[in-house]
């Protein structure tokens, strides 16, 4: 009976302890980008070269968010820590995330690429402000400025801060990690949706068709595909080139598209691609 209660009561102590640890633990947040406005969905083709976001709030840690002054249920803490990523790799990852949904092609920025031909665009920018305080109104600001710039020319097509700002009242349960971290998300997520709303439409604008006719090289065309869902995989023939969505260069002539996705009907087709031209296609895949 005694060795059964010292097992019973070291089972609890630790079991404590794990709480315990996990209350003072950082945030998670697994950002989602929701239901995206047609304002701020991809129009055309271009393919976008993200850069790293930059913090640039003085006086932080890179993961610091906010603090807390009122009680938390499962956040035994005074300060909002992020998990794993800083602030500026939360942004960027959003943005990746964000951009992909709403149908834009999107490579991260590694120097090789800057150098190559196989991006139009650049997106990059700086966090100016993040913060979220937890209090008897819990108050939110996010302020980010962003550049879109045309990869041929190195003019800058925009550049904006777009902010937004907040308050509530936790509401009668109070306040947890779930729901701080989808306030964050949420007003994220309404942030990168104005940044994407001003790049469609400076996209959209004459300088545009400069990019059109002169990112495209002598003897090849370009093949824009966009699946629903996304992340299928797309072949020409046996040649593998990756996951959807996805813009590649091909030579003039008739191409068959195998589009390819665990769980779906395997979906073929003939293309036509001109030279110096885009051809886009959208596709929805059928489950099995």
């Amino acid at each position: 009976t005694m060795n059964y209660l010292k097992s019973f009561y070291s089972t609890v102590f630790l079991l404590t302890i794990l709480v315990m640890t996990g209350c003072a633990g950082p945030l998670s947040i697994a950002y989602r980008p929701g239901v995206i406005p047609d304002a701020s969905q991809a129009k055309g083709y271009p393919t976008i070269l993200l850069k790293p976001y930059t913090d640039t709030r003085e006086g932080v840690e890179p993961h610091y968010i906010g603090k807390v002054t009122e009680v938390v249920t499962d956040m035994n803490t005074d300060r909002i820590i992020l998990d794993k990523e800083d602030a500026a790799s939360l942004v960027t990852g959003a943005m990746r995330t964000h951009l992909t949904a709403a149908g834009f092609i999107v490579k991260d920025w590694t120097p090789g690429l800057e150098a190559s031909d196989d991006t139009d665009l650049i997106i990059n920018g700086e966090i100016k402000r993040f913060r979220l305080d937890i209090g008897a109104r819990d108050e939110i600001e996010i302020e980010i400025a962003s550049s879109l710039t045309s990869k041929k020319t190195g003019k800058v097509l925009w550049a904006g801060v777009i902010s937004e700002k907040g308050d509530r009242f936790p509401g009668v349960m109070g306040n947890s990690r779930r729901t701080i971290a989808g306030y964050i998300s949420k007003t994220l997520r309404a942030v990168i949706n104005k940044i994407l709303k001003e790049v469609n439409e400076n996209i959209q604008m004459a300088v545009i068709s400069g990019i059109k006719d002169m990112s495209i090289p002598e003897g090849v065309g370009r093949l824009v595909i966009r699946t629903e869902p996304p992340r299928v995989e797309v072949y020409t023939g046996a040649i593998y080139h990756g996951m959807s969505p996805l813009s590649i260069y091909l030579e003039p002539g008739i191409n068959e598209v195998t589009l390819r996705l665990k769980g779906f009907k395997e979906m073929r087709e003939k293309v036509s691609i001109r030279n110096r031209d885009v051809t886009e296609i959208d596709r929805i895949l059928e489950k099995e």
